[in-house]
């Protein structure tokens, strides 16, 4: 069934990445089911069971994937997009990124943004009122996408009013965060990036000359008293945030939501007992997470199962894989809602210096927008269920459509 790897001799199949995008949970089964990895390129190492996943997460004798290693192993075209790549601080490691990362970290840290739940929770009763009440619409467009984008503009001082014009291009932009970029539509994605970053850039300006109480304006102060960073890294770097802080929050909520209408019987029981609405985000992210995939690096040979890779070897490491692994919890291809076997801290979010600076947000956001919809629109119905599709990194949905009764 499989092509077996010429690399190491009876090592781990060679597989094309291609034939797990669009429907890849069944496929990563019955690979797990038979082997702890797979090979999806020269030196690049598919890695499935739960256990080597979550050991390598945090494991010493691993490294974040470099800016320069990641475009060069994804072949990005010279550009505005390689250079974002290249240059943002999630793909750096040591003190590069702690010194980059400290820039954001006290203003994503938990007590802040659990300050903003009232704020999250006006929003999302703002949006669900507006919702149209008659006929299907784009659940995406008017619901999912909305809530993290207009949060993560207040958040950084963004216009809340043009949050559509931003968020259509992270949409965009977000296809080249993957393990496979999709060279056909770079065009497009250059063009995205590009005008994201003078997006971003024009606002940075601004508060060059009429700085406010915002996150932007304190990025900017702090950037003209220490210029530890070109200017142009700085803008990466709040691209980078806007584009991990509205998109995958923006498919995780419509996948959350469409799980649910997919089965009444959780959604009747989440209005009768709200206090399960933060199992319901711990499980849709367990069930079909936004983030399928972290790449690593082996900064020394590492051993994943009974085999030792050498110092050097790519590792994408199956969140996806391993959150479905029967080795994690129980019966881990149903849905449930109660469920009490998620592992802690949870690997959606990614684990160790590297974990998502915005987890609290996201849940927050997640949790209120859905306790919105189960309060002002309970009668919600499905009339196009979404597909979560990709193998890795940050993932696509296909359009969603909802009713309201």
């Amino acid at each position: 069934m499989f092509e077996r790897n010429s690399l190491v001799a009876g090592g781990p199949p060679l597989i094309d990445p291609n034939s797990l995008q669009a429907d890849p949970h069944p496929r990563l089964a019955e690979l797990r089911a038979h082997h702890p990895m797979v090979l999806i390129g020269e030196n690049q190492f598919l890695i499935l069971r739960a256990d080597d996943v979550l050991r390598l997460l945090g494991d010493p004798a691993t490294r974040q994937i470099e800016g320069p290693e990641y475009v060069a192993l994804n072949r990005v075209p010279e550009g505005i997009t390689r250079r974002f790549q290249a240059g943002f601080f999630m793909f750096s490691n040591g003190a590069a990124h702690r010194r980059i990362r400290g820039l954001f970290a006290t203003s994503f840290a938990h007590r802040p943004m659990r300050a903003l739940r009232a704020d999250i929770r006006a929003t999302a009763d703002r949006i669900v009122a507006e919702l149209p009440r008659d006929g299907s619409f784009d659940f995406l467009e008017k619901m999912a996408g909305r809530v993290p984008a207009e949060m993560i503009a207040t958040v950084l001082g963004l216009p809340v009013d043009q949050h559509r014009y931003f968020a259509g291009l992270v949409q965009v932009v977000t296809h080249a965060i993957t393990p496979i970029y999709p060279h056909q539509h770079h065009d497009e994605i250059e063009d995205a990036t590009e005008a994201l970053f003078n997006f971003v850039a024009h606002h940075l300006e601004l508060r060059r000359v009429r700085p406010g109480a915002d996150l932007l304006s304190r990025l900017m102060a702090e950037w003209q008293s220490e210029t530890a960073i070109p200017f142009d890294s700085l803008v990466f770097q709040i691209m980078g945030l806007v584009v991990a802080g509205s998109d995958t929050t923006r498919t995780g909520l419509a996948r959350m939501v469409s799980l649910l209408l997919e089965r009444p019987a959780d959604w009747d029981r989440l209005r009768a007992e709200p206090d399960l609405v933060p199992g319901a985000v711990a499980e849709a992210l367990r069930f079909d997470p936004p983030v399928g995939s972290v790449t690593l690096v082996a900064a020394a040979s590492v051993r994943v199962a009974d085999t030792v890779l050498p110092a050097g070897s790519v590792l994408t490491l199956s969140v996806m894989s391993a959150l479905r692994d029967p080795a994690l919890c129980a019966d881990p291809d149903r849905f449930d809602l109660a469920r009490a076997d998620h592992p802690r801290p949870h690997p959606a979010f990614g684990l160790g210096p590297h974990r998502c600076l915005g987890e609290v947000l996201a849940r927050i956001e997640m949790e209120e927008s859905l306790s919105a919809l189960l309060a002002d629109a309970p009668g919600l119905t499905l009339t196009l269920a979404p597909r979560m599709t990709g193998l890795g990194g940050l993932r696509q949905i296909t359009p969603m459509r909802v009713a309201r009764a």
